[in-house]
């Protein structure tokens, strides 16, 4: 078996509501979608986010795309060696995601041709569903809207709830305070400030950030420090995740050995992949460290391929980061849905989950009329789109 071909669509998702971050705002995720095709009529799909930029990201997949095609699409290690060694080690942070969407495909091929799940290549499943935290927007930066949408997750079934921070400290900790307050010692509260400290105004934070019982703050300083991060996990209570700081894959023993976080965040797209994702997660289980999957503006295919991997480590597992709850259609033909906050990982051959083609025209038209959202826009409370399209479609 031979890969013939890749298509490439891109589509533009609104969220049913903003997300707001330290960096901006987005009204949706703007990604391209893999198809890889063969000579024996087997096609996978994968995905690769397109922030920050969807034109840099599209012209990555087709300076990757040249290096599988003609070749055997189950040999994924040799294209994974092949998308390394052909300079992608000068942008790494661009190539591993083009890389990652389409191995994402290739095991989707390997599993439809063996007629198992790609679980199955990856040890099977330790447990069938996978925990995933409920995210809290919070636009207005209001106790009571904060108290409002954490109870709503919990009333949901989601055991942990996450909010970003890295605004205002003082109401940063007021606002993790509310939702302590609304969902009790059952749900667990996780913060994500990305990277908005010195570690100067990280140790104060932290410290205030203790008494109100956080789960977690994930990536509280510049990702380049992790000589500072352990410094701070040295001198806080409060436990620390790195996300931006295990980025690429030599960064997660590189945290690791330095003792540098509670917990490594990060996921196959950061990595180059579903493999070195799978390699990270044992380097963290043999370090006693666990592991959580960053959603790095998924759609559900990057959720679902994901889920296949998480699903084989062994439970129980923190909260997974996920975009689902905010996104007005995630693109499977079967509607992604949470039972008690996680995902059962599918057991169908390949990834389990098909493309919805209406949904890929009708969001590519989206992307066509009115282009790409931006993941750092300007705050602003007008949508780029009409009212309407901010509405789930089913």
């Amino acid at each position: 078996m031979k890969v013939t071909g890749v298509d490439v669509h891109t589509v533009s998702v609104p969220f049913t509501h903003p997300e707001t971050w330290r960096f901006g705002r987005m009204w949706g995720l703007t990604n391209a979608l893999v198809e890889v095709h063969t000579d024996a009529g087997i096609s996978g799909i994968g995905e690769v986010p397109g922030s920050p930029l969807i034109k840099l990201v599209l012209d990555a997949i087709e300076a990757t795309v040249p290096w599988i095609v003609g070749e055997d699409p189950m040999r994924i290690t040799q294209f994974l060696a092949r998308a390394s060694d052909r300079g992608w080690h000068h942008y790494p942070y661009l190539g591993n995601g083009a890389a990652a969407g389409i191995e994402m495909a290739l095991w989707d091929i390997c599993g439809k041709a063996h007629g198992c799940p790609v679980h199955q290549f990856f040890g099977g499943l330790d447990t069938e569903r996978v925990p995933f935290y409920w995210f809290i927007g919070v636009d207005d930066r209001t106790p009571a809207t904060a108290r409002r949408q954490a109870a709503e997750g919990a009333e949901r079934g989601f055991k942990t709830v996450y909010i970003k921070i890295g605004f205002d400290l003082d109401n940063d900790i007021v606002l993790a305070r509310a939702i302590k307050d609304e969902v009790g010692d059952a749900v667990a509260v996780r913060v994500d400030a990305n990277e908005a400290w010195s570690v100067f105004e990280a140790r104060d934070a932290l410290w205030r950030f203790e008494d109100v019982g956080v789960e977690f703050v994930e990536q509280p300083i510049d990702m380049h420090d992790i000589a500072g991060l352990a410094d701070l996990k040295s001198n806080c209570r409060v436990r620390i995740g790195a996300n931006q700081s295990a980025w690429l894959p030599a960064q997660v023993p590189q945290v690791l050995a330095a003792h540098a976080a509670d917990v490594v965040v990060t996921d196959p797209h950061q990595l180059g992949g579903l493999v070195p994702f799978h390699n990270a997660a044992t380097m963290c289980q043999t370090a006693g460290i666990p592991i959580c999957k960053h959603a790095f503006a998924d759609l559900g295919i990057t959720t679902i391929a994901t889920s296949h991997v998480l699903g084989t480590l062994p439970s129980p597992q923190l909260g997974h980061q996920q975009f689902l709850t905010f996104l007005t259609h995630d693109l499977c033909a079967e509607k992604i849905t949470f039972e008690d906050g996680a995902i059962r990982v599918p057991t169908g051959p390949g990834l389990g989950v098909e493309l919805d083609r209406d949904a890929l025209s009708f969001y590519g038209d989206i992307y066509k009329r009115y282009g790409e959202f931006e993941g750092y826009g300007p705050v602003t409370p007008v949508s780029p789109l009409p009212d309407e399209l901010h509405v789930a479609r089913r």
